[in-house]
């Protein structure tokens, strides 16, 4: 069992390696064949990664973080992301959760990237996004009685972004495409979870930095995936001890 949980996370891991060094040429115009052929490299002196420079997460760890020809330090973001998604996949696995909700969390890992990059994610990927997750609602997990709330909060975020902005409308339709493919205790502790999570992120953030709390953009999608895949499995619990909280409050 253990070289197969072994081949799960580093599956998770590889996928995001390969997603990210993807979204990066399509970002930066590259045209086919190189955008599957062109070798990884560092963004400042071109340097042509070896294999075990590549290799994802451990690799980050054998160059120390940094270019092993120019020195230039290499974002934290990809060891991270490599991880996030590894461990991810491990945890789902271990938990039997459906596969094609692994395909919804690929979808997430993609936005975050141009999230935490650009504080703005496609357009048109948002859309293609929110019609697969459709899709896998009529196929898979058709239960009305779970989209009434995620109805109900695009509802009420939409309505609320016309008096002062608080979601992007993407953020909206992506918590819209997720939340319907979630029980309604699971999209509640998703929702709740990854408000707290971004609050105590930009408490920091405004606290390590020294910035006006006005001045402060939290990408929020990063934070939604995160909460999607805790709440995908542990939704209920969560709800539950909320609950117990408010009961004691």
């Amino acid at each position: 069992m253990l070289i197969i949980y072994t081949c799960i996370f580093f599956l998770g891991a590889s996928l995001a390696s390969f997603l990210n060094a993807t979204t990066y040429r399509v970002d930066n115009k590259y045209k086919y064949p190189d955008i599957i052929k062109s070798g990884s490299h560092c963004e400042k002196c071109k340097h042509q990664l070896t294999w075990w420079e590549l290799f994802p997460i451990f690799g980050y760890m054998l160059i120390k973080g940094k270019c092993t020809s120019c020195g230039d330090k290499v974002n934290p973001y990809y060891p991270l992301s490599e991880f996030f998604l590894a461990s991810s996949f491990l945890l789902w696995y271990l938990n039997n959760v459906p596969w094609y909700m692994w395909i919804i969390l690929l979808f997430l890992f993609v936005f975050s990237y141009h999230d935490i990059k650009y504080k703005a994610i496609p357009k048109t990927l948002v859309h293609i996004f929110l019609g697969i997750s459709i899709l896998f609602f009529l196929l898979f997990s058709f239960d009305i009685v779970n989209i009434y709330i995620p109805i109900i909060t695009t509802a009420v975020l939409i309505l609320m972004n016309l008096f002062k902005k608080s979601f992007g409308v993407g953020d909206i339709l992506l918590l819209l495409g997720s939340g319907i493919l979630l029980t309604s205790y699971q999209y509640i502790s998703m929702f709740i979870l990854s408000i707290s999570i971004a609050l105590l992120y930009s408490l920091i953030w405004i606290a390590i930095k020294k910035i006006d709390i006005k001045k402060a953009k939290v990408p929020m999608v990063p934070f939604f995936t995160i909460s999607f895949v805790i709440s995908t499995i542990y939704g209920e619990q969560i709800f539950n001890f909320l609950l117990k909280y408010l009961s004691i409050w």
